[in-house]
């Protein structure tokens, strides 16, 4: 796999850190009349991190902008008359390199997927895109990241292995080292009763995915506790091949992924960011709620993505 430029990274102030020494990457957002992303511009931009093209309505920008008392004076701004439009010459702007992120603003998740998607103007480059949500774990501060809760449903056999090829990939160009891989389900061994737990051990066989010349540990079926803590795999008997925690966990269905994501940003507040995987380009997906936080992280993450190719 490609991996660029590493270097140990263990949470998004060091990426920060990182990429603020590296030429500055330009983001095209798709419907950027949205106050957490033009706040999160103009911070990105003050600090000399990213440039942005923003895409949508002009004087609806301007408004946001102006109602929130935000500089964007030194940004460029296509006027656009439509969600479709704005997603469409957001996405051609990456792909043409005049820009080298896409970001989803205040737009619907089905009409920006829509752009990115196309077959013949879209970003797809792996044969499955996969959504990641990166987060600083509460406990121990460094990242860990969630696939997918974003994109594909119900995942089988074969997507499964391509979720966690291409989590591994984003995992080790982001913190520069191979991670640890767990496949979370409601059981610690294949279970005929639950199809996901026996699509994992399948996938866990026959996956050898590499990182940084390291073959990488997966490891499931497996609960969240076992996947987090040596001792509950120790209390439960099950043989890992890895101490937790886990620094990926895939999970079995877009609800649990979902469900477990926004669990992390609501109760324990945690940093987090949201990537597509899979793409030609760095992009950016997040939910519309998603706060400022959020969505400066994606952006940081999507240049050291970016740099790191």
């Amino acid at each position: 796999m490609p991996i660029g430029e590493t270097g140990v990274r263990k949470n998004f102030r060091a990426v920060i850190e990182f990429i603020k020494s590296k030429p500055v990457q330009k983001v095209a957002v798709a419907c950027a009349a949205d106050e957490a992303v033009l706040k999160s511009a103009g911070i990105a931009s003050n600090e000399k991190i990213l440039d942005f093209i923003f895409f949508d309505n002009a004087e609806k920008i301007k408004k946001a902008a102006a109602a929130h008392k935000i500089d964007i004076s030194r940004f460029e701004i296509i006027d656009t008359r439509s969600e479709q439009e704005a997603a469409a010459l957001a996405t051609a702007a990456v792909r043409e390199g005049r820009a080298q992120i896409l970001m989803k603003g205040h737009l619907s998740t089905g009409m920006f997927l829509k752009a990115v998607l196309d077959k013949n103007t879209g970003l797809r480059k792996s044969k499955l895109l996969s959504h990641i949500q990166v987060f600083e774990c509460p406990i121990t501060g460094d990242i860990k990241m969630i696939s997918d809760g974003g994109m594909n449903l119900y995942p089988k056999y074969e997507e499964f292995c391509h979720i966690t090829a291409n989590a591994v990939e984003a995992f080790y160009k982001i913190c520069g080292r191979a991670p640890k891989v767990a496949l979370i389900s409601a059981y610690n061994r294949a279970n005929h009763l639950l199809r996901s737990s026996v699509d994992m051990a399948a996938a866990r066989d026959d996956m050898k995915i590499f990182a940084g010349g390291e073959r990488v540990p997966i490891e499931g079926p497996v609960t969240l506790d076992v996947a987090l803590s040596a001792r509950a795999a120790e209390k439960k008997e099950v043989r890992m091949s890895f101490e937790g925690p886990a620094d990926i966990f895939i999970v079995p269905n877009i609800e649990t992924g979902n469900l477990l994501g926004k669990s992390l940003l609501f109760f324990t507040k945690s940093q987090s960011a949201g990537i597509i995987c899979g793409t030609s380009r760095p992009v950016i997906m997040l939910s519309r709620a998603d706060n400022f936080s959020t969505k400066f992280n994606s952006m940081a993450l999507g240049s050291l993505l970016a740099i790191n190719g």
